[in-house]
């Protein structure tokens, strides 16, 4: 299910490693990831230096970081999908977002807010920006720390773009992944506009 993760065996490491698989789930034939490798720990060092065609060992699926169905049938109570993510927070919110939108055809507003540092740490910006022109319920709000002059969108901190782009909160769905700072600010923000508690699903992704 979009927004699951998987269990790599590093070796010499005592537990599985997860990593968020960022490829939606129509994709039957193989699995996407997206790692940052710059904190340069051992799980990324050994995907780092993997060849195509190395064998890899991990279980899968795993995670229950996934998008509120209704019950029995019945329609989510979830009218408007809000993701926020962080860094390499993305991951398995591409994968939620591609599902949404490209397989299931899902025609519920969705908006993706995402926090980056500086202009040269942005990726998939074409992907998101083209998802955003192929479909009218998408909307990507890319965000800047650290921006340049010529950066044209919000700039600060993620959970204060979250808020001021939106006026009205009810009946919204938020799926928060990334780091823990940023998941405790943009949950305080959306609870004291009334949210509901059981309205926020997040999954931390560091520190």
């Amino acid at each position: 299910v979009a927004g699951q993760y998987i269990l790599m065996r590093v070796p010499g490491a005592e537990q599985l490693r997860h990593y968020s698989i960022a490829s939606s789930p129509s994709m039957d034939h193989a699995i996407e990831l997206l790692v940052d490798v710059g904190p340069q720990g051992s799980g990324s060092k050994y995907l780092q230096e993997l060849k195509p065609g190395d064998g890899v060992e991990f279980m899968a699926p795993g995670g229950k970081f996934v998008i509120t169905e209704g019950t029995e049938g019945a329609e989510s109570t979830e009218k408007e999908l809000w993701f926020v993510a962080t860094g390499s927070g993305i991951s398995p919110i591409r994968s939620m977002i591609e599902d949404l939108l490209v397989d299931k055809k899902d025609s519920r507003p969705v908006w993706l807010h995402w926090g980056l540092r500086y202009p040269e740490d942005v990726f998939w910006f074409s992907e998101f920006a083209e998802w955003a022109e192929d479909y009218d319920n998408f909307t990507f709000d890319p965000v800047l720390s650290q921006p340049n002059e010529g950066w044209k969108f919000c700039s600060g901190h993620t959970s204060e773009c979250v808020v001021k782009h939106h006026g009205n909160f009810s009946g919204v769905g938020a799926y928060l992944c990334g780091n823990k700072a940023m998941i405790e600010e943009v949950t305080q923000k959306l609870l004291d506009k009334g949210v509901a508690r059981e309205g926020i699903h997040a999954e931390e992704f560091y520190g």
